[in-house]
C-alpha cells in the first residue's frame, strides 16, 4: 500500500515544476525508456494483431514484435502538458513542444484524450474526506489516501529487460 501525499501542503516533488533537474526526474521514467520487442507467444496471450510490425532485435538477433507499454505513453503525455504549462522555458530547448501551433494542439489534444481514457478505465473508486487546513479559508479535500500500486520499478526493469532501439524498423510490414 501506498498512501499519496497530495494535500494542500504538498511539498514539490522531483516531477513538480521546470528545469534541468525535474527534466532528468521525468526522463528517468519516460523518455529513456523507449520502445520493447515481445514474442509471437506473447502477442497472441495479449490478443494484439498478429499483422503488427515485426523487428530483429540488434543484440539478441531475434525476432518479435515492436511494441511500447501505455504507461510510458500516458507519462510522455502528462510531461508534455507539464512542458506546455511552462512554455516559456521549454519553447526553445527542443523536442515536442517545438512543434508548429498546429501539430502542437493536435499532440496535447490526444495526450488529454489518452489520460482521460486511461483515467476513465482504471477508475480509482478510493475516497478521500475534507479538512480544514490551517491558512485556507474553506476546507480543502485530503488526498493522502492508501492506494494499492503495481510497483512501477519492476515494470521499468522489465521495459529495460526487453527495450528495443529506436531505428531497428521492421523486417517485413504486414498490409
Amino acid at each position: 500500500m501506498v498512501r499519496y501525499n497530495v494535500t494542500p501542503t504538498l511539498e514539490r516533488t522531483e516531477f513538480v515544476g521546470y528545469g534541468p533537474k525535474v527534466d532528468k526526474a521525468w526522463d528517468h521514467i519516460t523518455s529513456d525508456v523507449g520502445d520493447q520487442m515481445i514474442t509471437r507467444d506473447e502477442l497472441d496471450r495479449l490478443g494484439l494483431d498478429p499483422t503488427s510490425l515485426t523487428i530483429k532485435n540488434p543484440k539478441t538477433g531475434k525476432v518479435g514484435y515492436r511494441v511500447g507499454m501505455q504507461v510510458f505513453h500516458q507519462l510522455h503525455c502528462l510531461n508534455l502538458l507539464r512542458q506546455h504549462s511552462f512554455k516559456e522555458y521549454y519553447s526553445d530547448k527542443g523536442g515536442d513542444i517545438e512543434a508548429q501551433p498546429e501539430e502542437l494542439r493536435e499532440h496535447l489534444d490526444h495526450c488529454i484524450e489518452s489520460i482521460r481514457t486511461s483515467l476513465m478505465c482504471e477508475s480509482d473508486t478510493g475516497v478521500y474526506t475534507y479538512k480544514h487546513y490551517e491558512g485556507f479559508k474553506t476546507h480543502w479535500p485530503d488526498f493522502s489516501t492508501l492506494h494499492t500500486c503495481r510497483n512501477f520499478d519492476a515494470i521499468r526493469d522489465w521495459a529495460f529487460e526487453n527495450a528495443v532501439a529506436f531505428g531497428n524498423e521492421g523486417i517485413n510490414m504486414h498490409s
